[in-house]
């Protein structure tokens, strides 16, 4: 439940905000691999796992505000959207395809195969 309030703590910042919060955090990561490796005290080496923790948490709201933010005005009047910011199409769908549909090749790659096909290299004996 904590960690519900504390990712919405996050959520609700501004993306300044998050990226000074990963900056302090990065250093003290950094301060507490040196601590590790000098032998420092058991309670450091216990922080470095909720450290990266934080940091995983902080760069995952940053991205998700990017997104949202960068959804509304890339390709505008455009049919097209932003790879990133396409659907997914999950493992289980990708096995679902008809070899045919497998099989298919944009217009690039169909002339570069015509154009540069496989040698073929023999030897007469």
């Amino acid at each position: 439940m904590v960690e519900k309030k504390v990712n919405q703590k996050i959520r609700d910042t501004d993306v300044q905000t998050i990226r000074a919060n990963v900056d302090k955090l990065r250093d003290e990561l950094r301060t507490l691999r040196n601590a590790k490796a000098s032998s420092g005290s058991a309670t450091k080496l216990a922080k470095i796992k909720g450290v990266r923790k934080n940091i995983a948490r902080n760069l995952t709201a940053l991205s998700q505000k990017e997104r949202t933010s960068a959804a509304g005005n890339l390709h505008k009047g455009s049919t097209k959207r932003a790879i990133f910011l396409r659907s997914k199409l999950t493992r289980a769908f990708r096995r679902n395809l008809t070899t045919h549909q497998k099989s298919k090749q944009i217009a690039k790659i169909q002339k570069r195969e015509s154009n540069f096909p496989a040698r073929r290299f023999g030897l007469r004996a």
